[in-house]
């Protein structure tokens, strides 16, 4: 039996090649940089894996101007499984722009339903932002496209941006509820004409959704926790160091601007 010769230049370019490929997929992977506002104690390369309790129909993502990617359906004792692809900017002027600065998280996410006992993952949308999650799922209210991560070390921007929501008469006005704990933060949407109401429970540290319950007409009703996470509502004192008391009392002179609005409405109508 007679064997082709090969040779040993071509021997070493098929056996480097291929390790140099794998080796800069793996630097590629490793050397994302996480954004100022967003915590450096953010696991990137880990797979997020929430557990569904509810999910009560299938829906269409949509990208920030309202077009359609595909259907996703997942259901009580399925996965959503969420991967990080990296920080890149959204279109600003996009109908449905996030009110977040760029760069904005992007993901891999797979919706993967309980079939009698068994995963099947659904469907999978690819390198998708954030903000098209906060749209997609009603994670998050108007343009707060929270999503499955916030900017955690801008917390002070965050709830303002929270409270400009709810005040947004033109679209969907609400109420904006904050809670914070030692080890957790919950921000509460609930929108004046019950179409929406949104509750996303953060991590303190990595601003990694944790635990989200969506009621909403613009999405599936849902409630999902991340896998392994304990909730924990420890509240020492406020519970919220770094929510300075300036923004508190803007946020109850915002309220009560609201309550006096609304009184005026009544009285004028009666």
């Amino acid at each position: 039996m007679k064997f082709k010769h090969i040779s040993s230049k071509k021997l070493i370019i098929f056996l480097v090649i291929p390790l140099l490929f794998s080796l800069t997929i793996n630097s590629t992977r490793a050397n994302i940089t996480i954004p100022i506002n967003y915590s450096q104690q953010l696991e990137l390369n880990r797979t997020y894996i929430y557990n569904v309790t509810q999910f009560d129909s299938k829906f269409t993502w949509l990208d920030l101007n309202w077009f359609p990617r595909g259907d996703a359906i997942t259901n009580s004792g399925g996965q959503i499984v969420v991967n990080f692809t990296g920080f890149y900017d959204d279109d600003a002027s996009a109908f449905s722009a996030s009110c977040f600065n760029n760069p904005i998280p992007y993901i891999n996410i797979s919706f993967i339903e309980n079939i009698t006992g068994m995963l099947v993952t659904n469907t999978t949308f690819y390198n998708v932002s954030n903000s098209e999650a906060g749209l997609s799922l009603a994670i998050g209210y108007n343009s707060f496209h929270s999503g499955f991560l916030i900017q955690i070390n801008n917390l002070v921007n965050l709830t303002t941006l929270a409270v400009e929501q709810v005040l947004d008469t033109g679209f969907l006005p609400g109420e904006f509820i904050f809670k914070g704990y030692d080890y957790m933060v919950e921000f509460t949407f609930k929108q004046d004409n019950k179409n929406q109401n949104s509750t996303m429970i953060y991590d303190r540290t990595t601003g990694i959704l944790v635990y989200s319950k969506v009621q909403s007409i613009f999405g599936p009703d849902l409630e999902i926790q991340l896998s392994g996470y304990e909730l924990n509502f420890q509240k020492t004192g406020l519970g919220i160091p770094s929510f300075p008391l300036f923004l508190l009392g803007a946020i109850s002179t915002t309220t009560l601007i609201v309550m006096i609005s609304n009184l005026i409405k009544k009285i004028r109508t009666t």
